[in-house]
């Protein structure tokens, strides 16, 4: 095996490339039965042979050479359209190399052999003892001086013999790694070279006199040939052992860093033979029909052996499209001819462009395999709604072949719509103008408009969608417009508003509020006033919206209160007294009028509970300028301070007494019958009840039974109990109107179902205290 690398300039095909929104590929140019390998015609009994090496001479690639299993070596002057045949005495012939039209050598485990005349004839080199263990490739510099290897199997170390008289002498050099079969090396001027064994890479800078490991290439499976270029190496792989004799697997190895790290492809077939066209693109070969090709540092293989129809074992390439496999036959390259391809179609130009936010299909026809996309998708068809460029790929399983095209997608620009406003607040019954900027072909606002502006009132999101020059649509971002409600202020008053002379009445606006301005040019929130006169605010909101309130009317009388109470303490305290008992008061009331009499007819307390009035002496008329007295009342129902307010009815306003009074424990002492001294102190009254007779009595329907109840007593109830002293039933309350400051209730209690006899209604009180037994009779 040689180096297989090659350093050329790629010759693609350019495209014609179209778009549309919906954009198909098909197929242009077809031509059935058009493989992608063609085999080749050799004469007689060598086209049955089996052919392990293929080699073309960079110099001059018309000429070419294969060696066979056989012992045969084939050679063509023209490219491969004619061959001849020579057949050596040994068979075997693994490696085939010329370094002119007339110089080269092939080898094997037949041994090494060397021809100057172009292959018609071959002499044997082979040095002493070099297939006592499996000898294989060789590879020679210029005519003179090159390397045979052999060994490395087994136990036996692997052997460079070594020559620098085109093989009339050797000598040999070693080393050792078991289990590591030496196949194929490579040597450049400098004096480097580089050779593989099984799992090994060896290096020399010395022309192959000396040789030492440079990286393990991974497992140590038979490893038929080596291909560098720069950084770059692959090797194919055969077997799981150092002899590759499985042929069921295989794997083409890649390293991109001079074998730091590794990148391995499994093909479930012994892999033999690799050529390397650059540092990204290369091809491997191998048993079952194994045709791969990368062009992604071996990332990602492809199978290409349209029209390979036997195993094969080696590649070469004499420019990136024109190659030769050798195996069951020798096969030269098909890629030239014209054959399936795939393009873009409508319209006939090179770009399609779109709108921001629309999305186009891009499609591919039917009938290929592998569908990909410079960007990484897979499939046949895409939505595109980005900009940029689209390269698809696929492959064509008729003729083996890949083909791309390449569209262009242009996104046109995004001419968003802008709505101008002069403010985004407005107050009820004002309007706002809403104007869009820009040149277009068509607007719509949401609100239906296809003006330029609109005015609007209310509260709402306004859009507008427009259609610009490229006929693209747009729709701009929301103007959100808020309507404020006009403030609606109400005036309160503390008081009544009709007032009198020196009074004053306290006018209120609502909280919250940026600014008021009143009638009478007041600015705080109140206003104090004892002029007669109608009044109003005037108030703004945060955000400048205005109002202004209902008018309220202020109405002063010519005339002041009467009342005035000749005391000079507030409040006005009745003498403490005990608990349960009554304590009154005399206030004395002079009227201030000059003309009328103040007439005191209903006054009233607050509380109206712990204090009253004598009622007997109401009304009281006092003439003007005469002083009258008031008798009020105290009646504490628990030990402690009591309080409430009295109400005077006055011409313009109420006047306010105030009165406070105690209420005091009762204590009472004694002596028992057991001259014990014994204290009792009474700190809460109790309770006060009036009942009614119960009616009808007897009865053999219902009962019904009338409590007074004093507001501090609480809601009592009634039990019916029968001669045993067991409650029958409990009679049903309803709360009737006040009687004399105490609370009605009316009890009724069924008896329909009793038996006859005598029964007793049981007043408890709401502590559940009896406050009185009342016998009645159930009859038939």
């Amino acid at each position: 095996m040689q180096n297989r690398s090659l350093h050329s300039t790629h010759i693609r095909q350019r495209h014609v490339v179209a778009a549309l929104l919906c954009v198909v590929l098909t197929v242009l140019g077809a031509h059935e039965g058009k493989a992608q390998w063609k085999k080749l015609t050799l004469p007689g009994k060598y086209a049955t042979g089996y052919y392990l090496d293929v080699f073309f001479l960079p110099s001059s690639p018309n000429y070419g050479w294969a060696c066979s299993i056989e012992g045969w070596v084939v050679r063509t002057t023209d490219g491969g359209q004619t061959w001849e045949g020579s057949t050596l005495p040994q068979e075997f012939l693994e490696s085939v190399q010329f370094l002119t039209p007339l110089v080269g050598y092939t080898s094997g485990p037949a041994g090494i052999f060397r021809s100057t005349d172009g292959g018609v004839t071959w002499r044997d080199i082979t040095p002493f003892n070099a297939t006592a263990s499996k000898s294989w490739g060789c590879y020679f510099l210029n005519e003179m001086e090159g390397l045979f290897l052999a060994g490395g199997c087994g136990t036996d170390a692997q052997s460079y013999y070594r020559t620098t008289d085109g093989g009339n002498s050797w000598t040999v050099s070693f080393t050792i790694e078991p289990s590591s079969g030496l196949s194929d090396c490579l040597l450049y001027r400098d004096g480097s070279g580089y050779a593989v064994s099984s799992g090994v890479l060896w290096t020399t800078d010395d022309y192959g006199v000396n040789w030492s490991m440079m990286a393990r290439t991974g497992e140590k499976y038979w490893t038929e040939e080596i291909t560098h270029i720069n950084q770059t190496f692959c090797l194919p792989t055969a077997g799981n052992d150092c002899d590759g004799q499985d042929p069921t697997h295989g794997s083409i190895r890649w390293t991109p860093d001079m074998g730091k790290t590794w990148r391995e492809f499994q093909t479930g077939a012994s892999m033999f033979g690799t050529f390397l066209l650059n540092e990204n693109e290369g091809w491997g070969v191998g048993s079952r029909r194994s045709v791969y090709y990368t062009s992604n540092a071996g990332r990602s293989w492809i199978l290409r052996n349209c029209g390979i129809d036997g195993d094969v074992d080696d590649v070469w390439f004499v420019n990136d499209t024109l190659g030769y496999i050798a195996g069951d036959g020798i096969y030269r390259s098909n890629f030239n001819e014209i054959g399936f391809s795939v393009t873009f179609v409508q319209p006939q130009t090179d770009t399609i462009s779109i709108c921001p936010g629309d999305v186009t299909v891009l499609e591919g026809s039917e009938g290929f395999r592998d569908y990909t996309w410079n960007d990484g998708v897979s499939g046949r068809e895409r939505p595109v709604g980005t900009e940029g460029r689209y390269v698809i790929t696929a492959y064509d399983v008729r003729t083996c072949r890949q083909s791309s095209d390449t569209v262009y997608v242009r996104v046109y620009p995004n001419d968003k719509p802008q709505i101008q406003g002069a403010a985004t607040t407005l107050c009820q019954g004002d309007s706002a103008v809403l104007s869009c900027t820009g040149t277009f072909i068509s607007k719509k606002w949401s609100t239906g408009d296809t003006t330029s502006t609109i005015v609007v009132k209310t509260s709402g999101s306004y859009t507008v969608t427009v259609l610009d020059t490229n006929g693209c649509q747009h729709v701009s971002d929301p103007f959100v417009l808020t309507v404020r409600p006009i403030p609606a202020p109400v005036i309160t008053a503390n008081r009544n508003t009709t007032i009198c002379i020196d009074e004053m009445v306290k006018l209120s606006a609502p909280r919250g509020y940026a600014r008021y301005e009143w009638s009478n040019g007041s600015t705080d929130a109140d206003i104090t006033v004892g002029e007669a006169g109608t009044y109003t605010v005037h108030v703004v909101d945060d955000f400048g919206c205005a109002g202004t309130s209902p008018a309220m009317t202020v109405t002063v009388l010519n005339t002041r209160n009467k009342v005035e109470v000749l005391s000079s303490v507030t409040p006005i305290h009745i003498p403490d007294h005990a608990v349960g008992d009554r304590s009154c008061y005399t206030v004395a009331i002079r009227n201030k009028s000059t003309e009328d009499n103040l007439v005191i007819a209903h006054p009233a307390f607050v509380g109206n509970v712990l204090f009253s009035i004598p009622l007997h002496q109401l009304p009281i008329v006092i003439p003007p300028g005469e002083t009258r007295m008031l008798d009020v009342c105290a009646s504490a129902q628990d030990s402690g301070m009591i309080d409430d307010t009295l109400v005077l009815p006055d011409t313009c306003s109420p006047t306010y007494i105030a009165f406070e009074s105690r209420g005091l424990a009762i204590v009472t002492e004694g002596t028992s019958r057991c001259n014990v001294p014994v204290g009792t102190t009474i700190v809460r009254a109790g309770s006060s009840y009036r009942l009614s007779l119960p009616s009808p009595v007897p009865s053999n329907t219902f009962i019904d039974l009338r409590i007074l109840a004093s507001s501090m007593a609480g809601r009592p109830e009634v039990h019916l109990v029968d001669a045993l002293g067991r409650a029958v039933t409990i009679a049903d309350a309803i709360a009737t109107d006040d009687e004399d400051g105490m609370t009605g209730y009316a009890f009724r209690t069924s008896v329909a179902n009793l038996p006859p006899g005598p029964y007793l209604l049981v007043v408890l009180s709401s502590d559940g205290h009896v406050i009185r037994s009342v016998p009645v009779t159930v009859v038939q």
